[in-house]
């Protein structure tokens, strides 16, 4: 997994507000594909913890093997910062 360098800079100045990591969650299934939810929190007992582009990211074991693929982007915005998973599995929902 990547975090392109405004996505990092971004969520270190949200880290140091709040307490907790950045962790990607099993959040359901979707078409038949797992869902991956992002929020800060606190890591959970079976995450796997790593440091990437210097970000404390909690994964949950579950998800573990679909991301790494992915690449998480970051924006500011007139609302705020928003972030975005690019490289999820294409979902097949004509089933």
């Amino acid at each position: 997994m990547e975090i392109t360098d405004q996505a990092r800079d971004l969520l270190n100045q949200i880290l140091e507000e709040e307490s907790g990591t950045l962790r990607l969650f099993f959040a359901g299934f979707g078409c038949g594909e797992p869902d991956i939810g992002m929020t800060i929190g606190e890591p959970e007992a079976d995450d796997e913890l790593h440091y990437i582009n210097s970000i404390p990211v909690a994964i949950d074991q579950r998800i573990a093997h679909l991301t790494e693929p992915l690449t998480i982007e970051g924006k500011q915005t007139m609302e705020g910062p928003k972030f975005q998973i690019l490289g999820l599995p294409e979902k097949n929902c004509d089933d």
